[in-house]
């Protein structure tokens, strides 16, 4: 199965080849890299390197479609957001951006849809105690709150 063009013309996988190479990085650094990053979330089902390679060489070649897992992978291995992620992303600017003790939030329009990105929630050395609170305001309402665990 092939991945169509993107509203700019660009396939994912052109633009995956043209991400990797722009960052001078092999189909296996590239492989290394999206391993870690699975394993750093906690993956432990996470493709060696043999058979990392070869999914690298599909995606890029648009053989195979690209699940969210490997999308998040993609996304830290390049060290961009996944609001970013893909062809005709490379003009997000954030709508707002706001950081603080670590923590940064992000707003940016993709696809006509307001996307909050939020990330640092998982500061290293606060231990797992340390709770995040997440509140949800639409106008004209009050309020409604999720006091658990990011």
């Amino acid at each position: 199965m092939s991945i169509p063009a993107a509203a700019g013309g660009e396939t994912l996988g052109a633009w995956l080849r043209r991400e990797r190479e722009a960052r001078t990085w092999t189909k296996r650094e590239t492989a290394r890299r999206m391993i870690q990053a699975g394993k750093d979330s906690g993956d432990t089902s996470v493709p060696g390197m043999d058979g990392m390679c070869r999914y690298i060489c599909r995606w890029e070649r648009g053989e195979n479609g690209l699940t969210e897992r490997y999308r998040l992978y993609y996304s830290k291995a390049f060290g961009i957001p996944a609001a970013g992620f893909g062809p005709g992303t490379e003009d997000l600017a954030p709508v707002a951006q706001a950081s603080a003790d670590g923590l940064a939030v992000a707003l940016r329009r993709v696809s006509g849809l307001l996307v909050i990105e939020i990330s640092g929630l998982d500061l290293p050395g606060q231990g797992t105690a340390q709770l995040y609170g997440l509140a949800l305001v639409a106008p004209g309402t009050r309020p409604a709150a999720y006091e658990g665990p990011a």
